[in-house]
This record gives C-alpha cells, sequence and structure tokens, in this order.
C-alpha cells in the first residue's frame, strides 16, 4: 500500500512564510508611515492656509490685523496676569468669526479677563463660575497640527499655531505683527507681505514638570540680560543645565483663548528647532521658536496668505528678517 502523503506545510514551510512576510511589513511599513505623515502635514498646511485667508478677511473688514496680546485697561505698559482689567485675549480669539466660529467668537465675555474670577494662585484652573470657561475648554480644530501629540493635561482647547511677535527678545511688542496692543497695517509691513511671517507652529506640552522636554518645555532663569548673553545661553543650553532650572513651564499651547507667549505667540530670535528660554517671570526676554514634528522643518504662513515649509538650517539671518515687518532686510530666496 502507498502513504498518505500530508497536505499540511512542514514547520520550515512555515517559518520562511512568516519570515517573508516580516520582512515584507519591515520594507513597507515606513513608506505607510511616511504617507500618513505626508497627510498629516498636508493637514497642518491647510489649516495654516485657513488661518492666513482668515487675517486677509479680518484685514480687509478692519483695514487693520488684530493683535497678539491684549492690554491691562489702563495700563498700556504692564500685563499682570492676576489683574481683572487684564485683557489679554489672543489673535486666535479675534480671527474665529473669520474662520466660520461666529457662534464661538459671541459666547466670549471680552470685558472681564480671560479665566476670570481666577485671578489669585496658579492661573487658568478651573473653578466653576468662570464665564469663559464653557468656551475656553472648545477644541479648535484649525487650531491644532495633527502630526503633534498632545499630552497636556489642561481641559481647555489646544493649540499648535501661533502669531509671530518678531526677532527680538522683547515678549511684549516686539516687531513683528503681533505684539501687545498691535495695531499693525499694511502700510505699517514695508518689507513686504510675502517676506513677512504672520504664524507658524509649535509642538504642545507634555505638561510635566518633572521631567525635562528639550524640545516643548520653556526654561526661565534670573539674571542680568542683555539681548546678547540671553542669546549665547539659551542657544548653549544643555539638557543637563536645563534639567536643574526650577523655573520650567511645560505647558505650551495650553489654551487658544489667551496671548500669553508660551500659548498662542512665538518669535524669530533664534532659528527653528531651538530651545525655548525666557528671562525668569518676565516677558521682557523670551526666546520662543518654532518647531513641529514634521522633521526638521515647520510650516509657516506669510502675511500674503502664503504657506511655506522651512527647514530648521535656515539661515538665521533669513530667518530673523522674515520676523520683522519693517527691518529692510534682505530676505532672499
Amino acid at each position: 500500500m502507498k502513504p498518505i502523503r500530508s497536505k499540511g506545510f512542514t514547520l520550515i514551510e512555515l517559518l520562511v512564510v512568516l519570515a517573508v512576510i516580516g520582512l515584507l511589513i519591515a520594507l513597507l511599513l515606513p513608506a505607510v508611515q511616511s504617507a500618513r505623515e505626508s497627510a498629516r502635514k498636508m493637514g497642518c498646511t491647510n489649516n495654516l492656509k485657513q488661518i492666513g485667508i482668515a487675517l486677509q478677511n479680518y484685514e480687509s473688514m478692519h483695514s487693520v490685523y488684530p493683535f497678539g496680546v491684549g492690554v491691562v485697561l489702563g495700563a498700556p505698559d504692564s500685563n499682570p496676569i492676576t489683574s481683572y482689567d487684564s485683557r489679554r485675549y489672543s489673535a486666535h480669539s479675534q480671527l474665529l468669526p473669520f474662520l466660520d466660529l461666529t457662534t464661538v467668537y459671541q459666547k466670549i465675555h471680552f470685558d472681564i479677563q480671560p479665566f476670570y474670577p481666577d485671578t489669585t494662585g496658579e492661573p487658568r484652573t478651573i473653578t466653576g463660575i468662570g464665564p469663559n470657561e464653557e468656551i475656553a475648554q472648545t477644541i479648535i480644530p484649525v487650531f491644532l497640527c495633527p502630526s503633534d501629540i498632545d499630552r497636556l493635561k489642561h481641559p481647555w482647547g489646544h493649540t499648535n499655531y501661533r502669531s509671530c511677535n518678531g526677532s527680538n527678545w522683547d515678549g511684549k511688542r516686539g516687531n513683528g505683527m503681533f505684539g501687545q496692543a498691535s495695531a499693525v497695517r499694511v502700510s505699517h509691513i514695508t518689507d513686504g507681505l510675502s517676506n513677512t511671517a504672520s504664524f507658524s507652529e509649535r509642538i504642545l506640552g507634555d505638561d510635566d514638570d518633572s521631567s525635562t522636554d528639550m524640545d516643548a518645555d520653556l526654561f526661565g532663569l534670573a539674571a542680568p540680560w542683555t539681548e546678547a548673553t540671553f542669546r549665547s545661553w539659551c542657544e548653549n543650553l544643555s539638557d543637563s543645565t536645563a534639567s536643574s532650572l526650577s523655573n520650567t513651564d511645560s505647558n505650551g499651547g495650553m489654551t487658544w483663548l489667551e496671548g500669553n507667549m508660551n500659548f498662542t505667540r512665538y518669535n524669530h530670535f533664534l532659528s527653528p528647532g531651538s530651545t525655548a528660554c525666557k528671562a525668569d517671570l518676565t516677558w521682557n526676554g523670551t526666546s520662543m521658536p518654532a518647531n513641529s514634528r514634521h522633521g526638521s522643518v515647520v510650516n509657516i504662513v506669510m502675511a500674503d496668505g502664503s504657506v511655506s515649509s522651512v527647514s530648521y538650517n535656515i539661515d538665521m539671518l533669513v530667518w530673523s528678517a522674515l520676523g520683522t515687518i519693517s527691518g529692510s532686510e534682505v530676505v532672499g530666496n
């Protein structure tokens, strides 16, 4: 009698098939991830395009661009967070009607502090009685980059996109389009709309002051700084030194409602991808660079509404020139 041959796979054949499948997955996975990131980056670009269009429409209606951050009534040269008269609203809040979010805009109580009555202790916490609390928790998809991961524990509507304060270290008025109580008109942008940055992006914080994240955290140190010494310190800040600092903010981008430099604004003081630093508790000296999770590039929308990807390795003179509205610099390509 002839022996009956099994029609199943041998162990060796099965192992070979699994090895081939594993190899194919290993080869395809990077391509799939790359395709997904390309789609996410395109979504980020589209968000910034919408913001750029909203800025143009705002300017067309009001003949001026929105401010980057409001002031304290009766005290334009100060902006204490704890003041009831603080009007530190963001450019984002002003753009809502031009992003088809008029309903959200109309619910904001602009006549009081953004997070009133939270005027003491740690700012911007839930009290249950704040008139703006409900609206501040609204998630605005156009303000969020699909490539980033949201690790923030604060309940507010977060944002990756920030208005440009300028290229110097002044965290209030700066020399860009969106300073404190700014009222920039097209005629003020003598560098040209296509050569002037309006918005860019920055990754969100992680709300963990116990760890050090050089990309997401903001590091502060009190010292008799000059602009030059502050720049040098921030450029050369190491992981070990940063982790030893007691003044660290890990809540970057935690709300689109308030015009705080760590929430809704950035500057061109240092190149994209650099470390964020501040001169202790004041915004008179600050470096708040653009960065992203798109690799070593950031998306930036110009005053004319165009959006481009900019390398972290961009010439610093060019990057600085893009941040100003009337610096008369030669931008180049």
